[in-house]
């Protein structure tokens, strides 16, 4: 496959990290590939055939499957530079503005739109679930 470029959120017992809580109960949240901390250790040094096998869908099959609900942007009524052209995710030209509309938190929102922009930039978002010790 040659390289890959990996975002890692981990999730300690049920949670993921603080920075990506809010995120997590939102329907992108499940479009993320999650492996075990073992997998991604092993990929680490240097075995990554396991991580390939769970890999999942492709960054580009990510944003294609994102949920109709969540395309368009939330600031569509109130932004004077919406363009349903350009302002969804597989838009050639998404605006850095864009944020996902069903989400209701405006940090959740942020975190949407950084998930769609690690997806176009053909970057995998992994869940490493880690045990508490």
């Amino acid at each position: 496959m040659g390289f890959l470029e990996l975002y890692l959120i981990y999730q300690y017992g049920p949670d993921f990290e603080p920075d990506w809580l809010p995120l997590q109960s939102s329907p992108l949240a499940s479009l993320f590939t999650v492996v075990s901390k073992e997998t991604m250790n092993q990929a680490l040094q240097g075995w990554t055939r396991p991580l390939i096998q769970q890999l999942g869908l492709p960054p580009l099959g990510c944003l294609h499957k994102i949920p109709t609900a969540y395309r368009t942007c939330a600031h569509k009524t109130d932004c004077p530079f919406f363009d349903k052209s350009s302002c969804f995710p597989t838009a050639k030209k998404l605006p850095n503005c864009f944020q996902p509309s069903g989400v209701e938190d405006s940090a959740a929102r942020q975190l949407g739109y950084d998930v769609v922009a690690l997806w176009r930039e053909g970057v995998f978002v992994i869940v490493v679930q880690e045990n508490p010790t």
